[in-house]
């Protein structure tokens, strides 16, 4: 039983840790949307958000 509590954690944890990165990488990436240039020359990087 304690072996099954110990998996499921383990599993828990790396399921956060992913999210967590991905969730600092999406904030990074709308910032320097927020914060792009006016002029659109940084509009390329942001494509994917049309």
């Amino acid at each position: 039983m304690e072996i099954i509590f110990v998996i499921s954690s383990i599993i828990i944890f790396i399921i956060v840790v992913l999210l967590s990165f991905q969730t600092v990488n999406y904030f990074k990436t709308m910032w320097k949307f927020k914060n792009r240039k006016k002029d659109g020359s940084e509009d390329d990087d942001f494509k994917y958000f049309d």
